[in-house]
């Protein structure tokens, strides 16, 4: 019903104005069947004790008096419903040479067991929401916009406008901060935290401008935030890139700098070399990463360890069927600031990984990898198979197996997981297209695979349709 709304406003304007449009809509949701964990209660007769005395139920340590016996162990099984409606357009013909508007919009609801979903009592979202004016090589923008950039990705609500006449651009722009990762207010996203925050929205202020000439390409930014009333600093910082091209050899670096703190922060040095008539690829990296958090979080007070990181990668595509690749690295950990127990903590640590693509005929293709780190306190490692078949122009099929050790932040220990999944990919037609899938995770750690609460089933449904014409496809069908 969304859809039908949607496309029918997009399509009453344009026919009523003569104005043009491009865009598309979005239809997803989601099943999420898992297994939270919470302080439970067990018979004492189901619970058994080790060789060390510990009590144990299933797995999963309890402490008892009497006939009853509690902790944290699993609870029933839950199923948690998410739907998101995305809509994009850009209008453009509007009277004035040069200018358009664009809008993304979200909308979501979520629905069945009482584990939350992420974001979902946040019903609407505008993304995006901008008139953009652009006559040669200046673009001006008001509105909703966004800038990224190795210092982030910012939003706001302000004015933009760059100046691009080919060897140089410059670029600037501020107006109202919105939160990292919302597209709200930095003020109002932290309302529920209003008792340990500083109640001011946030200005935001930046530029940036890129220089091209001699096959070097640079660009350097600064970016500033401050509270509405001027009473502190929100965030202070610059950054610099650059990339260049010399004989069978590619180098691009950055690097950033904390005005706030008065030291660089994270920085990267790559460079990429072709050789035996591009068969293979070499590539040696350098990093350095410093954890950021602007100065309104308690976060930064703890002072994140930083570290350095040296990588090689090599790939080899020597024919038209088979590729692969394998890289390696070490990570050393800056101070700690702890004290010494027994024995100094390792700072080191190593990481290695590797993958291969196999088109074994035309329409199918199988992808692998392998990724392993080992450092103080942790050994993970993973691997996936997934094959494509391309059963036909409209049909795609796709299937996964995996294994690991770790879901995000969270560790499983000695344990492991296994999961496997399948998608379709069908295309409706030249505007429509729809994609189905599942996963099904399951754990395993020495004690029943069932009643882990890492065990998860996945289901997902998404429908796009593109809505409006494309200028540029009209014009060359004009000159035939």
């Amino acid at each position: 019903m969304l859809l039908l709304v949607c496309g029918l406003a997009l399509w009453f304007p344009t026919r009523v104005t003569g104005q043009s449009y491009r865009g598309w809509l979005n239809s997803s949701a989601h099943m999420v069947e898992l297994r939270p964990v919470g302080v439970d209660s067990v018979a004492r007769a189901d619970v058994v004790t080790d060789a060390d005395g510990r009590l144990f139920f299933d797995g999963y340590p309890v402490t008892c008096e009497g006939d009853q016996c509690t902790g944290l162990l699993p609870l029933p099984k839950e199923r948690i419903f998410a739907v998101t409606q995305d809509a994009s357009v850009t209008y453009w013909g509007l009277g004035v040479q040069g200018l358009s508007a664009t809008a993304l919009v979200r909308l979501r609801t979520g629905f069945g067991g009482d584990a939350a979903w992420p974001r979902y009592d946040d019903e609407l979202d505008v993304m995006l929401g901008y008139a953009q004016l652009v006559r040669g090589s200046l673009r001006l923008r008001v509105g909703r916009q966004e800038v990224r950039s190795g210092l982030g990705f910012a939003g706001f609500d302000g004015v933009s406008g760059s100046f691009d006449p080919g060897r140089l651009r410059a670029e600037i722009y501020g107006g109202r901060s919105l939160a990292r990762g919302l597209r709200e207010p930095s003020n109002e996203a932290a309302r529920a935290l209003s008792d340990f925050f500083i109640d001011h929205g946030v200005y935001l202020v930046g530029g940036a401008a890129t220089v091209r000439e001699f096959g070097v390409s640079v660009t350097g930014r600064y970016h500033r935030e401050i509270l509405a009333d001027r009473s502190g600093l929100e965030s202070e910082r610059a950054s610099l890139d650059f990339s260049t091209t010399v004989p069978r050899m590619r180098i691009r670096g950055s690097i950033d700098y904390d005005f706030a703190f008065r030291r660089p922060g994270k920085g990267e040095l790559t460079i990429s070399a072709p050789f035996d008539g591009g068969t293979w690829l070499m590539e040696l990296s350098g990093r350095r990463y410093v954890p950021y958090f602007q100065l309104s979080t308690i976060w930064g007070f703890f002072e994140p360890v930083s570290y350095s990181e040296a990588l090689a990668r090599l790939a080899w595509s020597g024919n038209r069927t088979l590729a692969a690749w394998v890289a390696g690295g070490a990570r050393t950990y800056g101070e700690t600031e702890t004290g010494i127990f027994l024995q100094a903590l390792e700072d080191t640590g190593w990481r290695a990984d590797g993958g291969l693509r196999w088109e074994p005929r035309d329409r199918w293709s199988v992808d692998a990898t392998y990724q392993m780190e080992w450092g103080p306190g942790a050994f993970l490692q993973s691997g996936d198979v997934s094959a494509r078949h391309q059963a036909s122009d409209r049909l795609r099929l796709g299937l996964t197996l995996a294994t690991f050790q770790q879901i995000e932040e969270y560790r499983l220990g000695q344990g492991r997981a296994f999961g496997f999944g399948g998608t379709v990919d069908y295309r409706i037609g030249e505007r429509m297209d729809a994609l189905a899938g599942f996963s099904i995770t399951r754990h395993r750690d020495g004690g029943s695979i069932y009643t882990s609460p890492w065990n998860q089933t996945r289901a997902w449904t998404s429908l796009r349709w593109t809505v409006g014409g494309d200028p540029g496809r009209a014009n060359r069908r004009g000159r035939r």
